[in-house]
């Protein structure tokens, strides 16, 4: 993924782009100018970094673990645990916009797939003690 650079910007240069770069985002209207800018703008490794985070965060606010978050999108349970402690200092302008996205009728189905991706994993967890569950994983019997 990608990194920061560690070189220091001067205080005020960093605010001033800071400022351009929130007024730039704010300044694109349609979802098709979106789009295209981070097209655009960003690497796909950016891309993927920031979509994957979002959703971690999404999950998080859903209440899912750690254990399928790691599953569904193959991160560190240390990325996991990192951004546990932001998403747990969001503010409640973050919170609201999380549920904004939540509402979404794509999210609704984004969770159904996610949902398919967890039943394995969790037949498994429960194969520990549950023979019903063993047998389905078997058959591979995922429903």
């Amino acid at each position: 993924m990608p990194r920061a650079s560690k070189r220091i910007l001067n205080k005020n240069i960093y605010e001033e782009l800071e400022d351009h770069f929130s007024f730039l985002i704010s300044s694109l209207h349609s979802s098709q100018d979106i789009e295209r800018f981070f097209s655009d703008f960003l690497t796909s490794e950016e891309k993927s970094m920031l979509t994957k985070r979002l959703m971690l965060h999404l999950m998080l606010e859903n209440g899912y673990t750690v254990s399928h978050i790691k599953a569904v999108l193959n991160m560190s349970r240390e990325t996991i645990r990192v951004h546990q402690h932001v998403w747990g200092k969001g503010g409640n302008t973050y919170k609201v916009m999380l549920q904004k996205i939540a509402h979404r009728e794509k999210t609704k189905e984004f969770w159904k797939k996610v949902e398919q991706i967890l039943r394995p994993f969790d037949l498994a967890l429960q194969s520990k003690t549950n023979m019903k569950a063993r047998a389905k994983i078997a058959g591979k019997d995922y429903q």
